[in-house]
């Protein structure tokens, strides 16, 4: 499960502190500030974590339903989705990627298969489930 959406599903939701180590593990802990003086704060506590636990678990499926497929197969969806009506779907959007992305492999010495590929890709996961979810995760979803 990407880390990303974890921290996405704390902090939008459920406007959690998510800690994360020196490294930027995320670690299995969050910080909630509460308005109330509450005389049991173990109750407050675990309803919090009675709260985010089916967030997380909808963000986890999300992102195993997206792993059940390449991410070659979410482009068919972008083929329908209008980018901007005078410049076509999202999917035309990618295909300009792939040839600009092309141009410059050949101008740099790179693979200009990989990079066309890469340029058409780009886009893809704007059709997945956690993204439609998750919108703040476009451009990280993918590299999942």
């Amino acid at each position: 499960m990407p880390q990303e959406a974890l921290i996405s599903t704390m902090q939008a939701d459920q406007k959690y502190f998510c800690l994360t180590d020196s490294q930027g593990k995320l670690q299995p802990y969050f910080i909630f500030i509460s308005n109330i003086d509450s005389k049991d704060k173990a109750q407050v506590i675990a309803g919090n974590e009675k709260v985010v636990r089916p967030r997380l678990a909808d963000a986890e499926f999300f992102f195993l339903q997206d792993q059940k497929q390449p991410l070659f197969a979410l482009t068919e969806n972008l083929k329908t989705r209008v980018f901007q009506d005078k410049l076509g779907t999202i999917w035309e959007k990618s295909e300009r990627i792939a040839k600009l992305a092309a141009f410059i492999a050949t101008q740099i010495g790179e693979d200009v298969e990989q990079t066309a590929r890469a340029g058409l890709l780009s886009k893809a996961d704007l059709a997945s489930t956690l993204v439609g979810e998750f919108p703040e995760l476009q451009g990280v979803a993918g590299t999942y």
